[in-house]
């Protein structure tokens, strides 16, 4: 029966071969990224292009007088770089906005990420694609942002929200919100202006500044982010005082 066994060394390496192909797809492949890595450089890549487009709404923006004045009063802004036009109609779905805080020196703080639930224009004819700036023109205006975790930028949530077509330079700095577009047509027969069920995106925040953080924090100036410079400064030269 002895001179029948095999060497413990053959055994094992028998052993180890038979099991290497279960071995190699338990064990996980070196330089091969993680799906929550995947996901992660994805939301970071989409907050990058969030942060991007907002910088090109101010341009738009910059070009009418009456809003860089507005920019002048704000304590701060929301833009939001883009809507479904397909539902305009009834209320836009869908769409992620930032918020900046105009700081006390003029200059502007990062941004805060910003889900957007239904955008309300009231009527319209021959829409064009075009963003959407929500011009915050005080710290009651502000904090609608910063209390709740879900909320409106309306007339029903006590704010003073006008177009900007209707709005005289006189009055610029009075009320709470002057909403604007780039659209043509957009504001035309618009009676009513409003933004509703607009809620913190923490994930996408996260994911764009590496770290858990509430929008306070943001806004706080707790934390930057070198990407969100050319916004910050097209910002700061479409408010400044001597334009």
């Amino acid at each position: 029966m002895i001179a029948h066994m095999k060497p413990l060394g053959s055994l094992l390496c028998g052993t180890l071969l038979a099991c290497a192909p279960m071995l190699a797809l338990t064990q996980p492949k070196e330089g091969l990224a993680s799906d929550q890595e995947i996901a992660k450089v994805q939301l970071q890549a989409m907050a990058n292009q969030h942060v991007d487009n907002a910088r090109t709404a101010v341009a738009l923006l910059e070009k009418d007088t009456l809003m860089t004045e507005a920019l002048r009063w704000s304590k701060g802004v929301f833009i939001l770089p883009s809507y479904r036009r397909a539902a305009l109609a009834i209320g836009a779905s869908g769409g992620t906005g930032v918020l900046l805080r105009k700081r006390e020196n003029g200059s502007w703080s990062a941004p805060a990420f910003f889900k957007l639930g239904t955008l309300g224009i009231g009527l319209q004819a021959g829409v064009e694609a075009g963003p959407f700036v929500f011009v915050l023109l005080n710290d009651r205006a502000m904090q609608q942002f910063l209390q709740r975790s879900s909320f409106s930028v309306s007339a029903d949530a006590g704010l003073t929200v006008r177009n900007w077509k209707k709005v005289a330079r006189a009055t610029v700095g009075k009320g709470d919100v002057i909403a604007w577009s780039s659209a043509k047509g957009l504001f035309a027969d618009a009676v009513a202006v409003s933004v509703d069920d607009i809620r913190y995106d923490e994930q996408l925040t996260d994911a764009y500044y590496h770290r858990t953080l509430s929008a306070s924090d943001v806004l706080a100036d707790h934390v930057s982010n070198d990407q969100a410079q050319g916004l910050q400064q097209a910002l700061a030269t479409a408010s400044a005082p001597d334009r």
